[in-house]
């Protein structure tokens, strides 16, 4: 029998060859792209769940204060301290004649999110980065 000896490269040229430095700088530079572009869409995508998140805190508080506001004929916790909230949260958070509170604890907002209370309307504001936003509850 005749050995057959397979026919192809030679075993020089079946040495591993690796990336070159070209190769190497696309993949970068295609990475890189990659990123610029979902990198300001994650940032954004935060900021307006950050923004929803304080819209909801605002709209549950309020429908609260309007049940407050019921149980104790029209009366709502005057204004107090830095934010005007000084009242309004243990007013909010304490229980009435054995019934459950309003509020189970006083809400947080998100970072740089702030409560502002003046006796009358609770407003949500936001002071950071380059603009300043203003949710408000609508006055009584």
């Amino acid at each position: 029998m005749h050995a057959y000896k397979r026919s192809g490269p030679s075993d020089r040229s079946r040495a591993h060859r690796g990336f070159t430095l070209i190769e190497i700088l696309i993949v970068v530079v295609i990475i890189g792209l990659l990123a610029a572009l979902i990198v300001p869409n994650v940032a954004s995508t935060s900021e307006d769940a950050a923004r929803s998140t304080a819209r909801s805190q605002l709209a549950a508080v309020r429908s609260q204060i309007e049940l407050y506001k019921l149980r104790y004929g029209g009366t709502i916790p005057p204004a107090s301290g830095a934010d005007g909230t000084a009242q309004l949260w243990p007013a909010m958070t304490t229980p009435y004649s054995g019934n459950t509170p309003f509020l189970m604890k006083e809400p947080r907002l998100p970072g740089g999110y702030n409560w502002n209370w003046n006796g009358v309307k609770l407003t949500v504001g936001y002071d950071g980065g380059d603009r300043v936003a203003l949710e408000e509850a609508p006055t009584w």
